[in-house]
């Protein structure tokens, strides 16, 4: 089966979707451990090992074997033996790492001395552009193992602490972790995404099911009411329902508050894992809403324990 990230018809569509103006980042989001943070920490084989503070860049290898970038901001007053939460940010079509920083998650409050955040880079995916290859057998799936552990190996890490996040083809790829890696990731959170269907109106019809693992992390999902320009009805309510389905909810959910008027906020019940979705107004557009680096943090947070 092919799996163009959209058919012929729609495929400008789909690619100034995942370009939207001013937002050209997804951020998939990793572990984030600090003491504050309650429990006892897991400690990867990195311990102990010296870093520099700061901004690296390192590279891996995706699943063809191909060298990929990635950049690792540690805290400022890194602590080797102090085992620190990962945070993967993954950006949208056309991105790159400097973009998926300037969403700020890292700058958040509390942020940026209590998580080692990531940067990766995406490649050239068919006739998409630069993305990401959210495929149950494609090569970034593989890159994100290899990134993971490289990363354990390297530096004080919590492997029990790790985060996604992302946006548009970003929040695309993080869902796939979400299905496809959920027994390593604590929670995820993801903004407009996704379009993985074959039949637009039929969660049963993701790509990417089967899951490889049974077990699936708390989700945040953020999205535009009804749709957006790139993400038209009815895909966001067919990614509540595989969500929902995911972490085992029923269809019932209670309110939650939302820290800015221009988002609704709702937990569904009944769930194995925690699935909040919160929705804002159409005219906000394909983008991230505001205040999203808080509210993303606060939700990694609340699963830290």
């Amino acid at each position: 089966m092919s799996h163009l990230k959209a058919k012929p018809a729609h495929f400008f569509s789909r690619l100034a979707r995942r370009c939207a103006a001013g937002v050209g980042a997804a951020l998939l989001l990793l572990v984030i451990t600090a003491p504050s943070m309650g429990g006892a920490a897991a400690r990867s084989m990195g311990c102990e090992k010296p870093a520099r503070p700061g901004t690296v860049a390192l590279t891996t290898k995706d699943g063809n074997k191909t060298t990929r970038s990635y950049f690792v901001q540690i805290p400022a007053d890194y602590n080797p033996a102090r085992p620190y939460p990962l945070i993967f940010v993954f950006h949208a079509a056309g991105g790159n790492p400097a973009q998926s920083r300037g969403w700020g998650l890292q700058n958040a409050a509390g942020a940026s001395g209590n998580g080692i955040f990531v940067f990766p880079e995406g490649i050239n995916f068919q006739r998409e552009g630069i993305g990401w290859d959210d495929r149950s057998d494609g090569y970034d799936l593989p890159l994100f193992d290899h990134m993971l552990g490289d990363l354990e190996a390297g530096y004080c890490v919590d492997p029990s602490r790790v985060f996604v996040t992302g946006f548009s083809w970003g929040g695309d790829f993080a869902t796939a972790l979400a299905c496809h890696r959920g027994d390593q990731i604590r929670a995820v959170a993801v903004n407009s995404v996704s379009d993985e269907y074959q039949d637009k109106s039929d969660y049963r019809t993701y790509r990417d099911l089967p899951c490889s693992t049974r077990q699936h992390p708390p989700i945040r999902f953020e999205h535009a009411v009804g749709g957006d320009s790139s993400y038209p009805p009815p895909y966001f309510a067919t990614t509540s329902k595989l969500f929902q389905y995911l972490n085992s909810c029923s269809a019932a959910s209670t309110p939650v508050p939302s820290s800015t008027p221009v988002m609704s906020c709702a937990s569904f019940t009944s769930c194995k894992s925690e699935f909040v979705e919160c929705s804002f107004d159409h005219s906000i557009g394909h983008t991230l809403p505001p205040n999203w680096a808080q509210d993303t943090w606060d939700f990694f947070l609340a699963h830290s324990k």
